[in-house]
């Protein structure tokens, strides 16, 4: 998939299957899936906030309601350690360090004998707090600015977290046996033995939602039932006969959407309530994987799909199905969407290109040696676009905003970026 390795420290292109199933590029052994430790192992904090440090004049609780926030998280590890390479992990102390308009107003110490992940899929920011999930094969901790909140008996995945008031919900996807739970902070209000989610909780006006399939033995072999959950009801799916496969579920003010592949019919079709929309694409490309993003007022769908003897390319696509964006040898890193607004991070796959950066229409050729990590990196504050961008030659992660750059003040990459209205 591409012509050479990056120096320094492997890359591995793997095709992820969660909530927008875009391809991801995952640094194995640079950040992604494995905590940096401590040195100081030997006791777990009795009060759970042992480290944490908040920054002088500033509460991470508090945004300033006069002026836009935005948070952006890091992962920062000892100046001139290098942490592409990690030759230490295990060891080398580093922090997950939050920034509000640029100021650092949180830092959490990182390893297993603290309970929080590096991994950039466990750091939740909401209503200006840092919420972090962790979980060591016996059980799942989340954790509210370093502090332990909630703690089960189970290993859990979290993909998706809200807060309420003073409620936290969550949704998890068991590693032992399979299945998920849907959980209003220790009480599970929904738990299936079996089948998958299609990722994150997400707020329709003021239900919590979200969608899972679940998979049984009919008359013509496998079959699968899809569902739908708002507001603690859930209902399943009615379908039509000549629906193959369903690649997403969302809903958006009170009406429900799917994205799915149809039989006779070649592009996967967004259904919005009795609507029908066949979606832009190359004539014989087949959709690899899809998925429907929304910020609650408007959506877009985001898919990997591929011309028989060529490439994968990534796309993105607008409400009415218009194909917005189309690469070539690179994958969706980020996305987000702000009514009719679509923005996204495009990683590259080789050195030979630069990354790409849309932002409603325009397109901007990102910072050489500069990626996006996760999947979260991107939010749309008071109509300006932030992109959190980490370097390939472990130089300050940077911010990217409507094609200014800010330096952030850390070594290392950068998790999360989001809005206070979060």
């Amino acid at each position: 998939m591409r012509d050479e390795r990056l120096p320094a420290f492997p890359v591995f292109f793997i095709p992820l299957v969660k909530k927008g199933m875009r391809i991801k590029i995952l640094f194995l052994a640079a950040l992604v899936m494995v905590s940096c430790g401590l040195s100081e192992i030997g006791r777990r904090p009795h009060d759970g906030d042992e480290g944490v440090w908040i920054g002088p004049g500033t509460d991470a609780g508090d945004p300033d309601p006069d002026r836009a926030t935005v948070y952006v998280t890091a992962v920062d590890y000892p100046s001139g350690y290098n942490w592409r390479t990690d030759p230490e992990k295990g060891s080398v102390k580093c922090s997950l360090v939050v920034f509000a308009n640029g100021s650092p107003v949180l830092k959490i110490p990182v390893g297993d004998v603290y309970e929080v992940s590096s991994d950039p899929e466990s750091h939740h920011m909401t209503g200006g707090h840092l919420y972090t999930d962790y979980s060591d094969g016996e059980h799942t901790v989340v954790r509210k600015d370093g502090k332990e909140i909630l703690r089960f008996q189970s290993d859990e995945k979290v993909c998706g977290l809200l807060v309420e008031d003073q409620d936290v919900y969550t949704l998890s996807h068991r590693k032992d046996s399979g299945g998920f739970r849907f959980r209003k902070n220790e009480e599970v209000l929904l738990e299936r033995p079996s089948g998958r989610t299609f990722g994150n909780l997400y707020h329709d006006g003021d239900s919590i939602c979200f969608a899972f399939v679940e998979t049984f033995e009919g008359g013509g072999g496998t079959m699968e039932r899809y569902y739908h959950v708002s507001g603690g009801d859930m209902e399943q799916i009615a379908l039509r006969e000549d629906v193959k496969k369903v690649w997403d579920v969302v809903s958006c003010k009170g009406e429900l959407h799917y994205l799915a592949s149809l039989i006779g019919i070649g592009p996967p079709v967004l259904f919005s309530g009795e609507e029908k929309i066949v979606l832009e694409m190359p004539d014989e490309a087949g959709m690899l994987s899809g998925g429907i993003i929304s910020d609650g007022e408007g959506l877009c769908v985001e898919g990997v799909f591929q011309v028989p003897g060529k490439i994968m390319e990534c796309g993105l696509w607008d409400r009415s199905g218009k194909l917005r964006i189309c690469w070539s040898g690179m994958s969706l890193a980020s996305v987000c969407v702000e009514g009719d607004a679509l923005c996204c991070m495009i990683n590259r796959y080789a050195l030979t290109s630069h990354g790409k950066i849309y932002r409603c229409g325009e397109v901007f050729d990102a910072p050489a040696d500069y990626y996006s990590a996760g999947d979260g990196a991107v939010s749309m504050t008071h109509g300006m676009l932030h992109i959190g961008l980490s370097s390939l030659k472990g130089e300050k992660p940077q911010i990217w905003k409507d094609g200014f750059l800010e330096e952030i003040k850390a070594n290392g990459f950068i998790s999360s970026v989001s809005s206070g209205d979060d």
